[in-house]
């Protein structure tokens, strides 16, 4: 029975009553205060367990983008790196052909391939960085989402505390049994998800009831002897704890978040280059984790071997685990209590060993960060020569600007305050800008540009002659419009219909006139050629010369010839003229059906006048001048096409014919003109490329001075923490592996204690009344659930001892020559996301415990509600 239901009771025995009014201010009676107050405790209670499941489940797909973002990251930079690989190959022969081009023409061709693959090398890296930048806005995301999550679970077991309150000691027992299967569930899922919990579980045994019983005995004497006992019963609570300082240390290796973070990190796994390092660290890290699977297998097997049957064999086993772990943690004590001692005696040890690995560290980043450090060692300033200025300017314009240069003086410049990386790139922009200057011409095979020369000014020619001829087809073409644009149609056909009615009101021998006739052929052959010159039509009937089977349309027989062709073709097509010993003998009306035949058009194959000055316009003049879309009545001139383009004769716009052929004469014209002005500068050229080139150079100089001294600095702190390491392992290595052997005992007994007393409070739960939806759980199935717990443990054992294999192997294919930074990016990706799966399995078994130990609270704490 429920505490409220007390209360309740104990009132209506009492014949309590309480009214309430809107004018009298009553006082709740303290009982049912007492129960409303629980009852609320309870229904929040009960929201707060729902509202963690509501944000777990966000907290999951969450992590399961995550999940598909890394593989996703995973293929697409295999894809990325093998690119770059390719690239880098393909760039290193590219040079070399580049240096034993044997003609100027193959020196360009390898010069325009290294740029192109210079190019891809860059957009495949920008592509790089930002499937990595996808990957952490993801992982964001994610960490949110399980912050939210655990807050959410820590503000629902502080709501069951409170609504504990008054509840029966019975009724305690029961919810904190339950309770605990919750946090153990989640101890799990926060062990897979971050290496540890803040959540902690520990037991302690309480006294339940107490009893004192008394016998009394009668001697061989007249005395008597009373004996009086005590029996007491205790039962195991869950103190359920939370402590944030687990977390101080961050994401415990090999946790999934911990694998997200390193996945995260894909662009600096070989930053430093030092492979055989990463190697021998990852042998470390398999030997520490084999030695670990080992152990956790043999605990389990060794717990199996026992055989228990009762629940009171298991709890001994878990005391067992406790006092185990009681003795580990008192000698880890000893030890750190040893090793503070021995700092006490070495004081200077550890702080060397600490000031190495700082300074190390330092001079590391300061060498990463050279090229983003070093200033050049001063100003630089150089003026063109006045007989490039415009070469180069044109070139400036082209290509929208350079870096450092100065358009109106011709001076190319950088402040002392430049870092030197950005100082050649502001050379390899001016060189670049000479290059685009030169264009077309090898500055060292004059010869040859020479040719180039002849070409560029035969195809000047070409577009001159071009365009010339382009220009007269436009004036014609608008001429020809213009001539016709003045024509009716539709008033020659209302004539050509008028003179078909006249011609129809003659008598019979007046239509066979040919005075008569040739009115009538006449105003057809005006009709026809007015359609003809406008529209490029002519009539969809046609007809047949007899004598020389000649097949045309009607309106081309009459225009070549009214009369005569009306008489002797067109006449007997359609059955209108009748000839007797070569004279028209007959000439019928023209009905309808004929009438239609002659005057019904359609267009012909070719162009209206219109069209072909519209398409001789744009071919001329392209069509950026044209107003309304019309077609040029005017010409469009030189000056007005280079206003267009900023004065820029060498602009794309030209070559590229936006502005039709004049603007590629334009173009072609300049051309020419520009390559013999490279031609007649060769040399002024070449003296200002091999000042830059020398500049840059002194600049490289600069820079590799800088990284020879921060080398220098690098090796220097290597050995001084070489030697600082070795002195403090001298006194510290035994006892620091000591605390890390102790610690290791500590953990793997720890996790087998916590999977038992997990499995125990889920016995403990299943027994308790909570409906048919959960069945008793039997003493056989916690042996069974060690067993997998067991199963599990081999397995990992096993995975343990294939991955310390194979971190040997690389070892000795990297000393063999066969492992490669792409091979170390490769097997690291495949390491990261088959723990990844692992761990997230490990999560989501995690998760299945608490689903189902969290369905069993709020199944109890609804019975708690009725």
């Amino acid at each position: 029975m429920r505490k409220w239901t007390y209360l309740v009771a104990t009132l209506l025995m009492a014949g309590t009553t309480a009214t309430f009014t809107g004018c009298i201010d009553t006082d709740e009676p303290e009982g049912i205060a007492e129960l409303r107050g629980a009852k609320s405790e309870f229904i929040k209670a009960q929201a707060a367990v729902e509202l963690v499941e509501a944000e777990l489940r966000k907290a999951q797909v969450a992590e399961q983008e995550l999940v598909n973002a890394g593989l996703a990251l995973q293929n697409k930079s295999a894809e990325i790196d093998l690119q770059l690989h390719e690239l880098d190959i393909q760039l290193k022969q590219l040079l070399i052909e580049k240096e034993e081009a044997a003609t100027a023409q193959a020196k360009a061709e390898a010069e325009a391939a290294i740029a192109k693959a210079e190019a891809d090398k860059t957009k495949w890296e920008n592509e790089k960085a930002l499937i990595v930048e996808q990957y952490k806005e993801k992982m964001l995301l994610a960490e949110t989402a399980t912050a939210k999550a655990q807050e959410a679970y820590k503000q629902a077991m502080e709501q069951i505390e409170a609504s504990k309150l008054l509840l029966t000691d019975e009724e305690q027992i029961r919810l904190n049994v339950v309770e605990a299967k919750v946090a153990y569930a989640k101890i799990a899922m926060d062990k897979a998800m971050y290496g540890y919990s803040t959540t902690e579980v520990k037991t302690e045994q309480r006294l339940v009831s107490k009893s004192t019983s008394s016998q009394t005995s009668v001697g061989e004497g007249a005395g008597t002897t009373t004996t009086t006992g005590t029996d007491e019963k205790y039962i195991t609570y869950y103190v359920i704890t939370q402590n944030p300082d687990n977390a101080n240390n961050g994401y415990a290796e090999g946790s999934l978040k911990k694998l997200q973070e390193q996945l995260a990190d894909y662009p600096n796994w070989v930053a430093d280059g030092n492979i055989e390092a990463k190697l021998k660290n990852a042998v470390e890290i398999a030997e520490s984790n084999l030695n670990i699977a080992q152990k956790t297998a043999d605990g389990y097997k060794a717990i199996l071997d026992n055989e228990y049957t009762t629940l009171a064999d298991w709890e001994a086993e878990v005391k067992k685990l406790k006092d185990e772990m009681a003795t580990l943690d008192v000698q880890k004590r000893q030890y750190e209590l040893k090793k503070e001692e021995l700092k006490v005696a070495n004081p200077d040890l550890e702080k060397n060993k600490t000031a190495a690995e700082k300074k190390l560290d330092d001079a590391k980043d300061a060498l990463a960060k050279v090229n983003t450090t070093t200033n050049v060692a001063s100003a630089y300033s150089k003026k063109a020569d006045q007989s490039i200025l415009k070469g180069l300017n044109d070139a400036f314009d082209g290509i929208g600007g350079v870096v450092g240069y100065n358009k109106s003086t011709g001076e190319f410049s950088y402040a002392k305050t430049v870092l030197v990386t950005k100082a050649q790139e502001q050379i390899d922009g001016w060189n670049k800008l000479i290059d685009v200057a030169t264009q077309g011409i090898d500055l060292e095979d004059l010869a040859w540009s020479k040719l180039e020369v002849v070409k560029a000014e035969a195809e000047a020619t070409k577009a001159n002659e071009t365009y010339d001829a382009d220009y007269k087809a436009w004036e014609k073409a608008r001429d020809k419009y213009i001539e016709v644009e003045a024509i009716d149609i539709d008033a020659s056909k209302k004539a050509a219909e008028a003179a078909i009615a006249a011609y129809n009101k003659l008598g019979d021998a007046a239509r066979t006139q040919d005075a008569n006739i040739s009115k009538l052929a006449t105003a057809l052959a005006e009709y026809y050629q007015d359609a003809l010159d406008k529209e490029l039509k002519s009539t969809k009937a046609e007809a047949t010369e007899t004598s020389t089977n000649t097949k045309k349309a009607i309106s081309a027989w009459i225009i070549a010839n009214p009369l005569a062709n009306f008489k002797s073709i067109v006449g007997l097509e359609l059955n209108l003229i009748e000839w007797t010993a070569g004279a028209v003998t007959k000439a019928n009306k023209i009905e309808q059906a004929n009438a239609n035949k002659l005057l019904e058009l359609g267009a012909s194959a070719g162009d209206i006048p219109y069209e072909s000055w519209k398409k001789a316009s744009t071919k001329v003049f392209g069509d950026k001048f044209n107003r309304d879309n019309e077609p040029r009545r005017v010409a469009v001139s030189a000056d007005m096409v280079l206003k267009e383009v900023n004065g820029n004769r060498l602009a794309t716009e030209l070559q590229d014919g936006d502005y039709g052929t004049l603007g590629i004469s334009i173009y072609a014209t300049a051309e020419a003109a520009r390559l013999t002005a490279v031609i007649n500068q060769a040399d002024t050229y070449k003296a200002l490329k091999a000042e830059f080139t020398a500049q840059k150079a002194k600049e490289q100089a600069t820079l590799d001075k800088k990284k020879t001294e921060l080398a220098a600095n690098v090796a220097k702190a290597e050995t001084a923490l070489t030697d600082a390491k070795a002195a403090y392992d001298k006194v510290f290595k035994e006892v620091e592996a000591n605390i890390k052997k102790v610690s290791e005992d500590y953990d793997y007994k720890d996790a087998i204690k916590d999977k038992i007393e997990s499995t125990i409070s889920d016995y403990i739960a299943s027994l308790d009344e909570l409906g048919d939806d959960y069945k008793d759980m039997t003493l056989e199935e916690i042996k069974e659930a060690i067993n997998a717990e067991y199963l599990k443990a081999v397995t990992s054992l096993l995975d343990k001892k294939a991955a310390l294999a194979t971190a040997e192997r690389n070892l000795e294919k990297l000393a063999e020559g066969t492992y490669t930074d792409n091979n170390y990016i490769e097997d690291t990706f495949a390491n990261i996301q088959e723990n990844i799966k692992v761990k997230q399995a490990e999560y989501d078994a995690a998760k299945a415990d608490y689903d189902t130990a969290s369905a069993q609270l709020k199944a109890l704490l609804a019975i708690f509600l009725k």
